[in-house]
Formats: structure tokens, sequence, C-alpha cells
């Protein structure tokens, strides 16, 4: 009888274990890689995924916790990347050095912003993000600080190419952590669950004391200065900034789709998602045009939206709820 009352907890406490070397394996053999690999391709590749990831875990935090669709991510990335190129050219700093700055630039804004958009909610509030991007593209465009569709060229880091990009492939990992253990923590605190009754029902968890302006306006600057400083990092690794690029929307169609792909509302979302899309988009980038690639996810987007809802992690999910046979107490019985 015993054994079969703390059979249960043996097997989670063991599949728990599992899980947490595998991690441990999977992390060695990432920061192994990049030490260690003289495929500059492969290391930019993923330096760009790290890069992906962190953006996504941060949209993450309202878009898929909170069930707020933002599709202007990008903005806070260009602004970011602005902010540290600007202090690159009139004050001589790399935006490798301010990317703190470029973050709290685009924090900021996020704030100013968020003051009269998260009132809104559903596909109006998703437009708006929209338009706001380009609306800050034109003001890049036609302000002479950001020089306008000229640019701003900024100086390579002094170091070998593949030093550089072994920098910054450990840099966004870095981040990538960090951005993950973040949400990880969001999901399992108060914070996370205002979230999450916000996205279940916004006038049910106003009703019930969540003070949902607030914590939609704190999860929205903590994503836009997590955005922005990644915006000021990449700022000095592509060497230059250029209002159209820097401010693509592909880019924010980009975070939603491998949030949604992987499970937006889950910390493993973005970790499964981000190196999917992006893999199976380099793949696809040498047989098929840019256009038919966007129509392929696309259509797996729309297949996710109507048969697995919650994407690859609400598919794990399902599979991991199917009721399974008990074990028979006979079979554990000494003879």
């Amino acid at each position: 009888m015993f054994a079969l009352f703390f059979l249960p907890a043996r097997r989670r406490q063991g599949r728990a274990t599992q899980r947490w070397l595998a991690g441990l394996v999977v992390a060695a053999g990432v920061v192994a890689f990049g030490t260690l690999s003289p495929d500059l391709g492969a290391i930019n590749t993923l330096g760009t995924v790290f890069m992906y990831l962190v953006v996504t875990q941060a949209w993450n935090i309202l878009g898929g916790y909170g069930g707020y669709l933002n599709f202007g991510m990008v903005t806070y990335f260009g602004i970011g990347a602005y902010a540290g190129a600007v202090l690159f050219r009139y004050f001589g700093l790399s935006p490798f050095l301010t990317a703190p700055a470029a973050g709290a630039a685009a924090a900021l804004f996020g704030l100013l912003i968020g003051i009269p958009t998260l009132r809104l909610r559903g596909a109006y509030f998703a437009v708006v993000t929209i338009i706001i991007t380009f609306a800050v593209q034109l003001l890049a465009l036609d302000l002479p600080l950001t020089q306008g569709a000229l640019g701003i060229f900024l100086s390579p880091l002094p170091l070998d190419p593949i030093t550089v990009e072994r920098l910054f492939y450990f840099v966004f990992l870095g981040l990538a952590a960090l951005a993950t253990a973040l949400v990880f923590a969001v999901e399992n605190s108060n914070f996370g669950w205002a979230l999450v009754a916000i996205r279940e029902d916004e006038d049910a968890a106003e009703v019930i004391g969540v003070r949902t302006t607030a914590v939609k306006w704190v999860a929205n600057v903590v994503a836009a200065f997590i955005t922005g400083l990644v915006g000021g990092i990449y700022a000095q690794r592509i060497l230059y900034i250029e209002p159209t690029g820097t401010f693509a929307l592909d880019i924010s169609l980009n975070v939603v789709l491998m949030a949604v792909i992987g499970g937006a509302g889950t910390w493993q979302g973005p970790v499964i998602g981000v190196p999917l899309v992006l893999i199976v988009a380099e793949a696809l980038r040498v047989t098929v045009t840019s256009e038919v690639n966007r129509v392929i996810f696309s259509v797996v987007v729309i297949l996710i939206a109507l048969f697995v809802p919650g994407g690859i992690m609400g598919l794990l999910r399902q599979i991991k709820r199917r009721p399974r046979p008990l074990p028979d107490p006979a079979a554990g019985a000494p003879r």
C-alpha cells in the first residue's frame, strides 16, 4: 500500500530530475558550441535565435499571459536601436555599453503610449499598435536627429569577426536565459495570475479586485524595456540603422508567430517556437521565395488556431492529460 501511495510522487520527482538534467545538458552543449565552433554562419544564426527569444519572451508577458495581441514590439525594438545609435553619433558612446539607456527610452515610450492604448481591447488594441509603428517610422524618416532615410552608421568593435559573433552570441544567450527566467517567475506569481485573469475575463478580474490597468501598464513597460535593451545591442551588431528596416513590421509578425506556434502564455512556448520558426525559415529560404515562406507559416498558424489553440505546448499538455491505466496492485505485491 505504501509503495502505491508514494509511486506517483517518486515518478514526478524522477521526471523533474530528468528534465533538469536534460536542460543542463542542452545548456552545456549551447555554451560549448558557441565557444568551440568555427562556423561563423551557424553562430550568427543561433545568435539571432537567442535575440528573437528575448523579444518573444518580452511579448509573452502581456501578449501571452494578458491576452493583448501586440503587433508593435518592433516599435520598442527600433526606439532602443535608435537610442543607442544616436548616443553613439552625438556622444561617441557604443550602443553595446548604452543598451540600458536604450531600454529605458523604450520603456518610457511604452509607458506614455500605454496610458491611452491599454484602455482598448481586442482587435482595436492590435490595430493601434500597428498604426503606432508606422507613425514612429515616419518620425524616424523626418527627424534630423535620426538623419532620416540616410540612417546612422556605427563603428565596429575592434575584434576579429568570429570573436564579434561569439560575443553577441553569448550576450543574447545570457539575455535569453534571464528573460526566460523572468517569464517563469511571472507565470508562478500573483502578477502572472492577474494577467491570466485579465486574459480570461477582464471585467470579472476588475470585479474581484485586480487592478487591471496598472497590471497592464507594468507588463507593457517591462516588455518595452527588455525589447529596447535588445534593440540597443542589435544596433551595435548590425552597425547601420535606418527607419525602413529597423521598424519593419515583419519583426513584430515574427514574434507573434513564434509565440503562437510554440504556445503563448507559457514560458516554454517561445523556447520551442523561436528556434523552430527560424530554423525552418532558414531551410525554406534556399528552396522557396520569402512570400511562399510567409504563406506556409500563415497556413500553419491557421491550423494551430483551429485545431491546437495552445500551440505546441497546448498539444503536449493535451497528450499529458490523457488518462493512463492505473498500476495493477497485484503486480507490485510480494509473492
